[in-house]
């Protein structure tokens, strides 16, 4: 925990991304 202080781990921005994306689909094409 303490080597990522100050940096964004790569698989939290995948993972917001995705949940991102696919909720604005969602809503777009709800």
């Amino acid at each position: 925990m303490a080597d990522t202080t100050g940096r964004i781990p790569l698989w939290l921005i995948g993972t917001v991304t995705g949940i991102t994306v696919i909720g604005l689909i969602g809503i777009f094409f709800y």
